[in-house]
């Protein structure tokens, strides 16, 4: 029994593969593909008539007779969900097009793929920071960051899982570079958003930052976050708190930094 959601921008694409299913979707994009890993991500090319689209074909296989999604929507659906949140809060990310769901007849799921469309020119965020060291070229994309996170907490989302790798800098040639994210399989809304939700992006963020930012580009960032120029005692009583959650909650990663 399986499940499949196709973006409308591509469902006139999507019905020229003529794929239905979870078994042969891998059949097209992962022909000698063995059962090693529990996720497995390969870069495609599609079709759609005109030119060719470049994506993401990320899978998911589960143990066999598992019961751990029963009645629970897979990392794809809710990935792929999370994508279009984004474009309706206009944060920019990975563009979906398709989702799909294999269970069994008793709702147990077995495999289950999202399929993304790659990001132009990207490379990782981390990579970025370390090829251009100068205020002129990081600053601009902490910004970005910033306005990001802002408007996704606004909306009480947590990505849960806001490290550096799952954010990318795409250049192109005549733009100024432009971040995207990708990879949100555990994100989503929450009725109750606390204040430690908040930190768990903020703490997230500030692992990587701590080793290739200064304190000085970190505290611009919590100030471009939080909409402010000057650091408010309130403000410094948060930052005291976001430092320690991230020091309670990742101590293999603290260095006092």
């Amino acid at each position: 029994m399986d499940r499949l959601t196709v973006s409308p921008a591509f469902q006139a694409m999507w019905a020229k593969l003529g794929l239905s299913r979870v078994a042969e979707a891998v059949e097209k994009f992962l022909p000698d593909y063995q059962q090693r890993r529990k996720v497995t991500v390969l870069p495609v090319t599609l079709h759609d008539g005109t030119g060719r689209i470049d994506a993401y074909f990320k899978l998911y296989h589960h143990r066999e007779g598992g019961w751990r999604f029963w009645l629970r929507a897979s990392k794809s659906r809710i990935e792929f969900k999370n994508y279009e949140i984004f474009q309706r809060l206009a944060v920019s990310a990975a563009e979906p097009i398709a989702f799909c769901e294999e269970r069994d007849v008793f709702g147990r799921l077995h495999r289950d793929f999202v399929l993304t469309r790659a990001v132009p020119g990207a490379q990782g965020l981390d990579e970025f920071f370390q090829q251009h060291p100068t205020r002129s070229h990081r600053e601009p994309l902490a910004i970005q960051l910033a306005e990001m996170l802002r408007r996704l907490h606004s909306a009480n989302f947590v990505y849960h899982d806001l490290v550096w790798r799952n954010i990318l800098v795409s250049v192109t040639h005549g733009s100024a570079p432009k971040l995207f994210l990708i990879d949100c399989p555990r994100g989503g809304v929450t009725r109750l958003f606390t204040r430690r939700h908040l930190f768990r992006d903020l703490a997230s963020l500030d692992k990587t930052a701590s080793q290739l930012c200064s304190r000085t580009e970190r505290l611009r960032f919590f100030l471009h976050y939080v909409g402010e120029k000057r650091l408010t005692n309130e403000m410094r009583r948060m930052v005291r708190a976001c430092l320690e959650y991230r020091r309670t909650r990742w101590p293999e990663d603290w260095r006092g930094r």
